[in-house]
């Protein structure tokens, strides 16, 4: 079951970024992830590394992989049938 709470939520070149974050007593670390909304329908969730435990650390690591992920998806041709798989 998962119990992350979301703690974050910015907007970026037309995606929505929500950040969820959860405190793991047996790692003694931040679980996390970030889900990647695009168009209105999930498109990606990007998982905290391991070993973070500092939360404006974790929120700023997932923004930035995000951000990467949003730019890399925005430089490549999207002319093809290819679509996204549901997640």
């Amino acid at each position: 079951m998962d119990t992350s709470l979301q703690v974050g939520q910015f907007d970026h070149d037309g995606w929505q970024v929500r950040i969820f974050m959860t405190w793991d007593e047996l790692m003694h670390c931040l679980a996390g992830r970030a889900e990647l909304v695009y168009q209105g329908s999930l498109r990606c969730r990007i998982a905290l590394p391991m070993g973070l435990e500092d939360q404006e650390q974790a929120s700023a690591s997932l923004g930035h992989r995000a951000r990467a992920f949003i730019a890399d998806w925005q430089r490549r041709d999207h002319d093809a049938d290819s679509e996204f798989s549901e997640l």
